[in-house]
């Protein structure tokens, strides 16, 4: 007994973790169609040898790729998961233990997760044919950012082929990457397709659309609408001004608010900028209900400027498919009526 307990210390003193440790990690929410969700965690071996650790599920529904793995002094180990999806909505918790020698528990990641119910008619849902699959949107919104940002989105999709989807070497360009979790998408199941982009340092600034090409095995297999804005810093240079007026742009067109429940709120912000010379004044807004409110933090924009406005959708007493526009009127003499619309399903 005796022994034993100097075996544990000892082991612990030398990983240099506390045991019994878990880290929380909220993975947001999944709407009640999936029926399961790949991600990744990672853990850090900070000691001075190299560790076995066996991974140990707590639930069912949680399964992990490898049952155990060797990480080696000061290196980083990627753990990839997969949780099965309860039928049932609800908030749900899973427990992923890391174990040493001695069924020491160095680490543990718990996992908390909020299922929607699903839709009563997916294919309402999902009605947006991007061959091989369905999606809600019609257009794939990577939102905003400066130049030289990354800008990235993550889309469901929903596999209606008739066949299983091997997506695992899908590519487009240098400069735009396509992800899809899990790999290969089973017919009839539903999964997850990231798109990121890195615009050039010359692609000119503000809103912007683009249709860009999914190829497998170097053949195109879908093409996809995407758009995206591009914002100016703070103060452009001359060379980055568009024009001697006005010229007011945002950081959203279009906005999907998702899945929300009756009662609930939620808000966005969108930047506002003049690419022009002559100053913006923005001179009123309108909502077309009131369940749609903005806050405006500047109504007058030197050149090359932005401020935020933030637009907020409230669900109270709504239900089904939203769909609310925000007009902006601006002293812009090429675009005085700048629409924006926020969409959302409530349930």
């Amino acid at each position: 007994m005796i022994r034993s307990c100097i075996v544990l210390f000892s082991l612990l003193f030398a990983l240099g973790v506390n045991a019994q440790e878990l880290e929380f990690v909220d993975l947001g929410v999944a709407e009640g169609e999936f029926k399961e969700i790949s991600k990744e965690v990672e853990w850090f071996n900070r000691s001075d040898r190299s560790v076995q650790v066996k991974l140990v599920s707590k639930n069912d529904a949680l399964k992990t790729e490898r049952k155990s793995i060797t990480i080696k002094a000061g290196a980083k180990a990627k753990i990839r998961y997969s949780i099965e999806l309860s039928q049932s909505p609800g908030y749900f918790e899973y427990e992923l233990q890391l174990v040493g020698r001695e069924d020491v528990l160095l680490y543990g990641f718990q996992f908390g997760l909020q299922i929607l119910a699903p839709e009563v008619d997916v294919f309402k849902a999902y009605r947006n044919t991007q061959w091989p699959f369905r999606t809600k949107e019609r257009i794939f919104n990577l939102k905003a950012g400066y130049k030289q940002d990354t800008l990235s989105s993550t889309f469901d999709v929903y596999n209606l082929g008739g066949a299983d989807l091997d997506l695992s070497e899908v590519k487009v360009s240098d400069s735009v990457w396509v992800k899809f979790e899990p790999k290969t998408i089973k017919h009839n199941q539903f999964g997850r397709m990231t798109i990121s982009m890195l615009p050039s340092e010359s692609a000119p600034s503000g809103f912007q659309k683009m249709s860009i090409g999914l190829k497998n095995d170097d053949k195109v297999f879908a093409h996809l609408p995407i758009q995206f804005t591009l914002l100016p810093p703070k103060q452009l240079n001359q060379s980055e001004v568009v024009s001697g007026s006005p010229t007011i742009t945002t950081s959203i067109i279009n906005h999907d608010f998702r899945v929300m429940k009756v009662g609930e709120v939620e808000s966005v912000q969108v930047v506002l900028a003049n690419l022009g010379k002559g100053e913006l004044q923005i001179e009123r807004l309108e909502s077309n209900c009131d369940c749609l409110t903005y806050e405006l933090q500047e109504k007058v924009l030197s050149s090359g400027n932005n401020t935020m406005l933030t637009v907020t959708f409230n669900a109270n007493n709504r239900l089904g498919l939203e769909r609310k526009t925000l007009a902006i009127f601006s002293n812009d003499p090429a675009n005085p009526t700048l629409v924006l619309t926020f969409r959302a399903h409530v349930k």
